[in-house]
This record gives structure tokens, sequence and C-alpha cells, in this order.
């Protein structure tokens, strides 16, 4: 149970020490990496076509199973003894993965919009892009699509 209880203190810490603070300019929902940061974009102008909702779905990473692994093994480790507990404990883990997996996959998914647009030039682009409820497209807006060095584009009013 201490080893739970450890467990537990541990990953909430983990998760709260990784949260930023509020952003002055308001939500957002747009992300960059480190290495995006500080550098010039290339910024084209365009008219929506059309928009699209989509939904957008995490590549995922091992934090639901392991953590829903490791958590489901210790649980499931304090039930009988000697091998009885050694069998809860494998089962137990990968029950516990099962359903971190299950629980993981509900949490990485997110509204998105596929905007289709045409810059001045003539070319046709289709951007997909997390919703930002503070930017809602519509047919014939007048946008900017900023592009990044390494290839990432979004599309901003």
């Amino acid at each position: 149970m201490k080893a739970l209880s450890t467990l537990l203190i541990f990953s909430l810490t983990l998760v709260l020490t990784a949260c930023a603070g509020p952003n002055p300019y308001g939500n957002s929902t747009e992300k960059y990496t480190e290495s995006e940061a500080n550098k010039s974009m290339h910024v084209s102008h365009a008219t929506v076509l059309d928009v699209q909702p989509v939904t957008i779905d995490s590549e995922g990473n091992l934090v639901g199973k392991v953590g829903g692994a490791a958590i489901g093994g210790i649980a499931a480790h304090s039930i009988g003894g000697g091998s009885g507990s050694d069998v809860a404990s494998v089962v137990g883990a990968i029950a516990g993965g099962m359903i971190g997996n299950k629980v993981e996959a509900m949490y990485n998914k997110a509204n998105g919009v596929q905007i289709t647009v045409e810059l001045e030039n003539g070319t046709v682009k289709a951007i997909v892009q997390e919703v930002n409820e503070n930017s809602i497209f519509r047919k014939g807006d007048h946008v900017k699509l900023f592009q990044t060095s390494s290839g990432k584009t979004r599309v901003i009013q």
C-alpha cells in the first residue's frame, strides 16, 4: 500500500509540475516545439474555400498503458500470498494496461478542422489543425497561412 501511495504522489507531482501557467494572450490550442519557437515563418495570404470538422487522434504514448499496468500489478499483488499473489500481479498488470490504454485513447482525441484554402497565386491547399474556440473559419474568410521551417502549417484569421 505504501508503494501505491508513493507512486500516486510521484505521478501527481510530475503532472502538476509539467503544467504551464495561464497565457496572458488568451487560450490557444496551437502547439510548438521548443525548436520551432523564436524562428521566422513563411506567411501566405489565402481565402477559405471549405471547412470540414475532423477528429484528430493522438499517436499515443506509453503513459496510459504502463501506468495502468503498474497500478494494476501493484493493486493485484496485495491479493493472496505466495504464487497466487504473483499470478494476481500478472493478471492485474495486463488488465490495468488494457484499461489504461482505453482511458488514454479517450483523452487523446481532439476536435479538429480541415480548412481548404486558395492562395493568392491560385494554389489550393488543405490544412488540418485543432479547433480553437476563439477562431472560427467560414467560407470566403481571408486568412494567413504560417509555415514553420519544419513544414508545420497553420491557418490564422
